[in-house]
């Protein structure tokens, strides 16, 4: 027993060498007829490199140090926005807000002597009531929410509220919409360093607001417990800002990235699906079907195809991302750049690679949907274009691992994470960090590589599927349920009744020749000596539009006989024999060989008839 099951491996492993030969072979054959397109291919590829190079080139990259404020009083950071900003005004008016404020205001300005010490109550909190003359006199308004009625220090509660508002003009604008970072800006543009150095929103708050905010602290703490508060007893302390490289490549232009490297492989994609669209056309597909040549092999036989010449393209690509190039000087801050600086050369490698499996199957699956090249290509193209654009900042991170479905949003989402890392100028990102992430968002390089494949095992077997039940214009399409039909292992030939019209399988008993057995030299006459019919053709028809080709055609082949279809041009001679061989499907009528309906049992039909076609199938 084992050695039948050692036999039926080696027999399968040999069919499989055979068939994936002679399909590589035909696919050889066409690519040198092709020629002038592959070198065209490899040349585009080189031209987006180019362009990926010369971005890298011309945009630097900038080394900003450590930075640290040193420790600083309060008081001592002090600016004055515009002159036209100089009274105090407060709310509510009473004896306990007007002490608190006047004291504040009089020790700020022996620190600064020039600050104005005009202090004004207001009778309604709401400022916006004022007249623009007097908005404009603002330079502090100070609120206090639980102190209405307040006559004297006893009469202060314990805990005291209040708001201070200041006058935001030039460059001491709050930016209060820019102080919670937007999650999509630090996660896809920008690292959390480049914001730490960035002042452009603390600039009020530091230099003006604080300082204000202290003296009114001080002055409230001195009124409700009548000691005299120091405003030297404390000072500050920056927690200080990382070093870290800032290049303008990563951040705001970083969305070029994913762009041009899925360029670099788009010119293979669309000629491979024009190639296999036009196999389905030319009738060279179904040929091979004809000659036992299985589908997923010739399938297997295109992904070769491209990943031969991918292959090629993700190492260039690798090596040309990690190649130095020297700064341009710039700036004080150049420094020397890569395309990656802190990736490490085999997870480049990897990402591109899988990229590539993903994009090889699913060209073969995009064109099991197409019967006409051109259309296959333009719609190709115009998904590549649709899908590597980034539409998917504020979604959850589940519908990421979805799109991944598409090669192009796989390929952005790896490229993105590697980003993060190197706007962080951190450690080298390796495959241990395939399953981590530098924020809270769950977006994985290695989650969407483990996708990426399991999506081209999913195009494979979709290609298989779709080709079946949508050949096109040639071949016999199967139920969309085929998968689920019974198929049994051992093939039996049903004998079929010649006088059956309805095609229904009946027994019909073999007639005793009554000729002699000494009259050997008489040829047996079909009607007296009668077998089993091993084809039954009945009641074809096949129409091409408004053209019937095949009208009502009925015939029975017996075991033994030569026949031959005679007829003029046009008769449907070849047509009759495409139906018959599954090279096309009969409008209606019915194909029996030996019993089995060739539509549904397509495949064991075809390994009972031997074919010869007009021209040769690699050619």
């Amino acid at each position: 027993m084992d050695q039948l099951d050692n036999k039926h491996q080696h027999s399968w492993r040999f069919e499989f060498i055979n068939h994936y030969r002679a399909l590589f072979l035909k696919m050889f054959l066409l690519t040198k007829r092709n020629l002038g397109q592959t070198i065209a291919e490899i040349f585009l590829a080189c031209v987006f490199m180019g362009l990926l190079l010369g971005m890298r080139f011309v945009l630097d990259r900038d080394f900003n140090p450590a930075y640290q404020i040193p420790s600083f009083y309060p008081q001592d950071t002090m600016l004055f926005s515009v002159l036209d900003a100089n009274i105090t005004y407060y709310y509510p008016k009473n004896p306990c807000t007007t002490a608190i404020v006047t004291n504040a205001i009089a020790a700020l300005s022996i620190r600064w002597p020039t600050f104005s010490t005009i202090v004004q109550g207001l009778s309604n909190p709401n400022i916006s009531s004022l007249s623009n003359d007097k908005q404009a006199t603002i330079y502090a308004f100070i609120y206090f929410t639980n102190i209405n009625s307040c006559l004297n220090p006893s009469n202060m509660p314990d805990t005291i509220s209040y708001t201070l508002r200041m006058q935001e003009n030039g460059p001491y604008y709050y930016r209060a919409q820019s102080v919670k970072i937007n999650p999509n800006i630090y996660r896809w543009k920008r690292s959390p360093e480049d914001f730490c150095q960035d002042n452009s929103t603390t600039a009020m708050y530091s230099t003006a607001f604080l300082d204000i905010q202290y003296f009114i602290d001080l002055s409230i703490i001195q009124y409700s417990t009548n000691i005299s508060q120091n405003s030297l007893s404390m000072f500050m302390n920056h927690f200080g800002c990382p070093a870290y490289f800032y290049a303008a490549f990563q951040s705001e232009f970083g969305f070029f990235i994913p762009i041009l490297f899925s360029f670099i492989f788009i010119m293979t994609f669309i000629l491979n699906v024009g190639y296999i669209v036009d196999e389905r056309r030319n009738k060279a597909k179904e040929y091979s079907r004809i000659f036992g040549l299985r589908t997923w092999i010739n399938n297997l036989v295109w992904v070769t195809r491209s990943m031969f010449i991918y292959i090629v393209l993700c190492s260039l690509l690798t090596g040309l991302s990690v190649l130095v190039l020297p700064s341009s000087n710039a700036t004080s801050k150049s420094v020397d750049k890569a395309v990656f600086n802190y990736t490490h050369w085999t997870v480049i490698w990897t990402v591109l690679f899988v990229y590539s499996i993903q994009l090889s199957t699913f060209s073969v699956f995009f064109g099991q949907f197409f019967s006409r090249p051109l259309l296959a290509k333009f719609l190709s193209f115009t998904i590549w274009i649709l899908t590597f654009i980034d539409f998917y900042n504020n979604i959850p991170v589940v519908i990421r691992y979805l799109m991944c479905f598409f090669p192009n949003t796989g390929l952005l989402f790896c490229l993105e994470v590697i980003q993060q890392y190197e706007r962080k100028s951190g450690n080298m990102t390796t495959f241990k960090d395939f399953y981590s992430n530098l924020f809270t968002y769950p977006l994985y390089i290695g989650i969407c590589l483990l996708l990426m494949i399991a999506y081209s095992i999913i195009y494979m077997v979709l290609a298989v599927y779709i080709e079946r039940i949508n050949p096109g214009q040639f071949g016999v399409s199967q139920p969309f349920f085929y998968p689920c039909l019974r198929k049994n292992k051992i093939s039996k030939t049903i004998p079929i009744s010649y006088s059956d019209e309805n095609g229904s399988l009946s027994t019909n008993r073999i007639t005793k020749s009554k000729i002699s057995k000494h009259d050997h030299w008489i040829e047996m006459d079909s009607t007296i000596y009668r077998i089993y019919p091993l084809i039954r053709i009945k009641h074809l028809t096949k129409e091409f539009g408004r053209f019937t080709a095949v009208s009502n055609f009925s015939v029975d082949f017996y075991e033994g006989e030569v026949c031959a279809l005679l007829g003029h041009n046009g008769a449907g001679k070849t047509t009759i024999t495409f139906v018959l061989v599954g090279m096309m499907e009969a409008t209606s009528g019915r194909v029996l060989l030996q019993g089995l309906d060739h539509r549904i049992h397509i495949q064991q039909t075809r390994k009972m008839i031997g074919f010869c076609p007009q021209y040769g199938m690699n050619l």
